[in-house]
């Protein structure tokens, strides 16, 4: 079979001349053009994707709540409590039974976790504004926006909406103590009727 360049139409072929076709045409598919158009999508996607920030990582056996009014998450450490354990950054502290039972408020495995989190958060934090700020002098800008100057002490808590209210009490004391200034909960979006 002879080679031809791609694209090339045959019109004049023995396959196509049996059909009794005037004008039907096989034509080459370009392959090159259309892994362009695929490496194009996938970039526009992984763009569209990563564009909200980080994207939570929510175990199956949690089921958020649903809330009417909600407002976007920044990245915090993130609280995980499900029926079967309490996660703290997806690193297991302490089992959701031994949590339930226990008669003081203060979880000491929790709160010991959580201030480690926050602390390797705090740390990375001042990295990136070192960055940012020698960005910044070097570019000569005067105006830039106001960062916020305390993400790192920032909880989201997931919880399952089954989870009883005095186990959740228990681990928003514990939060609150451990040295969190603000504390958020990671809910599903209701969908508007």
């Amino acid at each position: 079979m002879p080679i031809h360049p791609p694209g090339q139409k045959f019109r004049h072929h023995r396959l196509l001349s049996r059909k009794g076709g005037k004008r039907e045409v096989v034509a080459i598919l370009s392959l090159t053009a259309m892994v362009d158009m695929f490496t194009v999508l996938v970039i526009f996607l992984l763009q569209n994707y990563n564009s909200t920030g980080e994207v939570l990582y929510i175990p199956k056996e949690v089921v958020l709540p649903k809330a009417a009014k909600i407002k976007e998450l920044k990245p915090a450490v993130v609280v995980t409590i499900s029926n079967k354990e309490v996660l703290v950054d997806r690193t297991s502290v302490i089992t959701y039974d031994a949590l339930k039972t226990q008669e003081d408020w203060m979880v000491q495995p929790l709160a010991a976790k959580l201030s480690e989190a926050m602390q390797t958060a705090k740390q990375e934090f001042e990295k990136k504004l070192q960055n940012q700020l020698k960005a910044v002098v070097e570019a000569g800008k005067d105006k830039q926006p106001e960062p916020d100057m305390t993400p790192w002490n920032k909880v989201t808590i997931q919880a399952d909406k089954g989870i009883d209210f005095l186990t959740l009490k228990k681990v928003m004391y514990t939060v609150t103590e451990a040295g969190a200034g603000e504390i958020n909960f990671a809910v599903t979006k209701e969908k508007a009727q």
